[in-house]
């Protein structure tokens, strides 16, 4: 194996060792690269003692780091506060402040623990009381930086919670003995790609009443002959679970009323559009959507023929009608007893009742009238 670490020869010929080698060094350099990294710490916490202001003329050990090694500020603040914390300082009320983390400190010069291990040893540090009884706040560093030599942050996360658990069980005293009452918010911003994001800020109760409906609607679908497996990602499907919860919601009769009327949707198109699927339509309040859109739309809604004048002005207004009533509804229910599509395993509440042949179809199916068969899709 090459020694000369760090040379042209080195650079270039790695490609002769073997996996475990190359695995050997790269242990080896980083544990060499914690332990100049808490030598650099012990320098930053000397030049703190002594005065970075009265030594160096920079206003703090950040400001020194920023300006002479090149580092963005916050990696500058995160070095100088591990410094401080690892090897203490001297306070000009105070005096001498010993090291708040000293095993931590130990574990570092010795190259067993990171950056990223030592910042989470330290937010567990400041969140312990500072009125423990003494030794325990020694203790609970010791654990942590004992268990960094072997572990990462999640587990040192982990076993933080653990120890503040243990030790602090009441937790912080909140900042405000009165706290503001809850407000929720919700929001609907419309995308340029056609879609609309939806922001909203609820409670607990009201978060885990919506998740609790929307996860049996937000189900992988089961692989069939046809479709294969559900390729949908785990957002997509949550979208789907939601579009598909309004649209229940929307036809359910406890619903609250609006001018005196149910909620609806108002669609507007032309005749000739409707029938053919070309062209455009107005969905109010947002604007145009396709002819194709609207008559989807229209499939299992109110439809209110309107004549209107030269200046839309409208002349005459007819009467909706239900094509599907609730006894028909039950009925399909009763027979279908789900989507009648094939291989869909919907139920029967998450399906809408459609004809068997298209409304446009009708009048070649059926020149003379007579029963439209139904069901459930």
């Amino acid at each position: 194996m090459s020694t000369g670490i760090g040379t042209q020869a080195s650079r270039t010929e790695w490609w002769r060792e073997d996996a475990d080698c190359l695995l050997s060094e790269l242990v080896r350099t980083e544990r060499q690269q914690r332990r100049l990294a808490a030598r650099q710490g012990e320098i930053l916490a000397e030049l703190e003692r002594r005065g970075v202001r009265e030594v160096t003329g920079y206003g703090s050990l950040a400001r020194l780091l920023c300006e002479t090694l090149q580092l963005p500020f916050s990696e500058a603040k995160a070095r100088a506060a591990r410094a401080v914390a690892l090897n203490g300082t001297r306070d000009l009320t105070a005096g001498e402040q010993p090291p708040a983390a000293p095993a931590t400190a130990l574990a570092a010069a010795e190259g067993a623990v990171g950056a990223a291990q030592i910042d989470s040893i330290l937010r567990v540090l400041g969140k312990l009381p500072k009125a423990l009884p003494e030794g325990e706040r020694d203790e609970a560093e010791k654990i942590l930086a004992e268990l960094a030599r072997t572990a990462g942050t999640r587990e040192i996360d982990k076993a933080g919670a653990r120890l503040l658990a243990q030790l602090d069980p009441d937790g912080p005293e909140p900042k405000n003995p009165d706290p503001k009452p809850f407000r929720p918010e919700f929001s609907i911003a419309p995308h340029r790609d056609g879609g609309h994001q939806i922001k909203a800020r609820v409670d607990d109760e009201t978060s885990a009443r919506l998740q609790a409906m929307m996860d049996p609607l937000a189900k992988p679908r089961p692989a069939t002959e046809t479709e294969g497996r559900d390729t949908r990602s785990p957002w997509e499907r949550r979208g789907h679970a939601l579009s598909e919860l309004v649209r229940m919601w929307a036809e359910h009769p406890d619903l609250p009323t609006q001018a005196g009327e149910a909620t609806h949707i108002v669609v507007t198109v032309g005749l000739e559009e409707l029938r053919t699927g070309i062209g455009q339509a107005t969905l109010d309040p947002l604007g145009e959507i396709t002819a194709t859109q609207a008559r989807r739309l229209a499939c299992d809604a109110k439809i209110i023929p309107m004549v209107l004048g030269t200046h839309s002005e409208p002349l005459d207004v007819g009467r909706a009608q239900r094509l599907v009533t609730p006894a028909i509804r039950r009925a399909l229910n009763h027979r279908d007893r789900g989507c009648a599509f094939p291989a869909c395993e919907a139920p029967a509440y998450q399906c809408t009742a459609h004809h068997i042949v298209f409304v446009r179809h009708e009048a070649r199916e059926y020149p003379s009238g007579g029963e439209r068969p139904l069901t459930l899709n």
